[in-house]
This record gives C-alpha cells, structure tokens and sequence, in this order.
C-alpha cells in the first residue's frame, strides 16, 4: 500500500508541477515567490535594484500575466504584462512602453501612432528634453513608409 501512494504522488505531482514558494537572485532583481522547475513560475516578487518594484505573475523567469509595476519613483502600472512588456496608454495617439527583465536594467520606451493609412500601426518615439513626445528618426522614417501608397505599412513599432 505504501509504494501505490508514492507511486500516485509522484505521478500526480510529475502531472500538476507542483511549484514551491523560493527566493531566486537574477542580475536585475531579487524573487520571492513561486519556483518550478527551478524559474520564477507563478505569482511572485521582484525588487529591482534600482528600487523599482513588480507584484505577479511570472512564467519561466518571464513577468508574463496580470501584474503592478511600481517605478523607482513610486509610479504605479497595473494590467497584464506580455513576455516582460507592458503597454501603458498616455493617450489615444501615444502610449508608454516598459521592457521589464529579470537579468536587465528596465526599459522605458514611447510609440506614438500613425495617421491616415498607418493609423493601426505604433511608430518609435522619445520624450525630448521639454517632456513632449516625439517621433525618433527611424520613427519617422517607418511612418513615412507607411503613409506611402504601396507601402508595406509595417511601423516595426510592434503594433500589439
């Protein structure tokens, strides 16, 4: 009797994956929470170094699902996170992009979307140095492509 119920756990737990709540220490981050297989897998923690905080769901050491992102400047985003990204709407024209690793620094860019034949396509953008955001070179180059009759309409912005 005692070797059939080793035998169901073991092939109940090779069939659930169990996770186990662990601390887990990346280049970027330190993680508390849920560990499968040995990566950050579940719900979780991870206190960046620069002291920026984000509370949620990871899969396999990706922040992947619903989630809050806490800046360094105490600046909440909270939604759903998509393989480390998250798209924070500014407004109807522009949104805010952070690229948010477990082994890198976090990202923060800008898109900034077309007009007229490329009004469903995100283009590349900064904040200047008077807070206004603005299409980048490559931005402008992609969106002029774009715009074109004939052109292939791909801003390279991502465009999720």
């Amino acid at each position: 009797m005692k070797l059939f119920t080793i035998t169901l756990f073991i092939i109940f737990s090779s069939l659930t994956g169990i996770t186990y709540a662990e601390s887990l220490k990346f280049d970027a981050c330190s993680y508390e929470g849920d560990v499968k297989k040995g990566k950050a897998w579940g719900s979780g923690i991870c206190i960046f170094t620069d002291g920026s905080k984000y509370e949620g769901q990871f899969k396999k050491n990706k922040i992947h699902g619903n989630g809050k992102f806490t800046d360094s400047d105490n600046n909440v985003f909270e939604g759903k996170f998509r393989h480390g990204k998250f798209k924070n709407k500014i407004d109807k024209m522009t949104r805010e992009i952070f690229v948010i690793t477990l082994n890198k620094s976090i990202v923060r860019n800008y898109e900034i979307r077309g007009t007229g034949p490329a009004n469903t396509k995100w283009f590349e953008a900064l904040k200047n140095s008077s807070g206004l955001i603005e299409l980048t070179p490559k931005g402008k180059r992609e969106l002029e492509t774009a715009s074109k009759p004939g052109g292939d309409g791909d801003g390279g912005g991502g465009g999720c």
